[in-house]
């Protein structure tokens, strides 16, 4: 069995992109499917807001006033139907906020650079495969296997294991 490495609000049942989801090492690029308004649990009950899902394997993030005015920014508008298909960057900030310091998500107002990738096993350009991103494979692989790993030399590791 695979040793856990990370925060441990990852290992948890969050239905919601958390501070804690974002690398260390960099901001998340995620590419947007789409916005929608869910029904959000708190404390004060439940209330409805805007969030935004993932085409990539990532559970959606809940958009506040700050978030919503970076997206638009980014994406040139401040429409959200406009908004799928767009690639962000998300990446933390501690905010005083609760009575405390804590990491927020945040959304930079700009497109991502898109930055090439490399195997560090075979040293082949790094690729996107069907639903993840070539920045989902590197985290992913990363987080696994301690190294950036192609789609290929990541499935023959996991083989290998097996």
């Amino acid at each position: 069995m695979a040793e856990l490495k990370g925060d441990y609000r990852k290992f948890m049942d969050k239905n919601y992109l958390g501070a804690w989801d974002v690398p260390d090492d960099g901001d998340l690029i995620l590419t947007i499917d789409r916005a929608a308004r869910d029904d959000i649990k708190n404390e004060r009950g439940t209330e409805r807001k805007l969030t935004i899902h993932f085409v990539e394997d990532f559970k959606p993030m809940i958009l506040n006033a700050t978030n919503s005015k970076a997206i638009s920014e980014a994406c040139g508008s401040t429409k959200v139907e406009t908004w799928a298909g767009q690639r962000i960057a998300i990446y933390t900030q501690k905010v005083t906020a609760f009575g405390g310091t804590t990491d927020a998500l945040r959304i930079r107002p700009y497109k991502p650079k898109e930055t090439k990738a490399f195997c560090e096993n075979c040293g082949a350009e790094i690729e996107a495969h069907g639903s993840y991103s070539v920045n989902k494979i590197v985290t992913m692989s990363k987080a696994k296997y301690g190294e950036a790993l192609c789609w290929e030399c990541a499935q023959a590791r996991k083989e290998a294991a097996e």
